[in-house]
């Protein structure tokens, strides 16, 4: 089951809230050992306070076993500004019809895999839902920042997407950034692999439209480069 939850709506599923932030402190920062912030048992950093779209999967029980947030890439976004070096030297992604995905997380137990050798439930669901929620808002694309392990998880199923280039080593982990197309291609395969199709609910939905809406705001505003919609890649 998957759940879409605008950060400005976070005081309205505070129990969801708090296990998303206490799972992604359990895979960044006990699993991972990567450098983030912690603070009272939450792994939270400074793009949370920019009200991302929080993409959930939750189980039988509306338990949280995975997830992951959203945001354009008209505003600030870890690939533009916290890793630029995995873009070409002075590249920039900005186009209202591109959003970016981080922190994606799912629980160790309590998932049901498809596959232990290749690929849970919970992360086919998440897949399945950043395409639907894709097509939803017109995107063309959905682009992410990812681990080795994850990439050749990705790879052994065929949906590593589209390397922006070669990987490089960050807090001594190499690390790709990726580039999706949203569109038909995900559906069979991935549906397959999540056990079925990933429909968006209304309320869901809605809260999509309007994060779409905010992005061409900021488009027009003059937050983003290019013209016409179409993405920007400043070299």
């Amino acid at each position: 089951m998957i759940k879409i939850i605008p950060g400005e709506w976070r005081g309205r599923f505070p129990r969801l809230i708090d296990e998303m932030h206490k799972l992604r402190r359990g895979v960044f920062y006990e699993r991972l050992k990567w450098q983030v912030t912690v603070i009272n048992r939450w792994e939270i950093d400074g793009y949370d306070a920019l009200d991302p779209l929080y993409v959930l999967s939750l189980d039988e029980n509306e338990r949280v076993i995975g997830g992951l947030r959203l945001l354009p890439t008209t505003g600030f976004n870890m690939l533009n500004d916290t890793f630029p070096q995995l873009l070409p030297e002075g590249a920039r992604i900005q186009s209202p019809l591109i959003w970016e995905s981080s922190r994606f997380a799912v629980r160790m137990t309590g998932d049901v895999g498809i596959d232990s050798r290749i690929i849970s439930r919970a992360t086919a669901e998440l897949g399945m839902a950043l395409n639907e929620i894709g097509k939803a808002a017109a995107l063309t694309h959905v682009v992410t920042v990812y681990d080795r392990v994850m990439h050749r998880m990705l790879m052994r199923v065929g949906c590593a997407g589209e390397p922006l280039g070669p990987p490089q080593m960050i807090g001594g982990v190499e690390t790709y950034a990726v580039l999706y197309e949203v569109g038909p291609g995900w559906d069979p395969h991935v549906g397959r692999l999540a056990g079925g199709s990933v429909t968006l609910e209304p309320e869901d939905r809605a809260a999509v439209l309007a994060r779409r809406g905010s992005a061409f705001s900021s488009q027009a505003k003059g937050i983003s480069g290019g013209e016409g919609g179409q993405a920007c890649f400043r070299m």
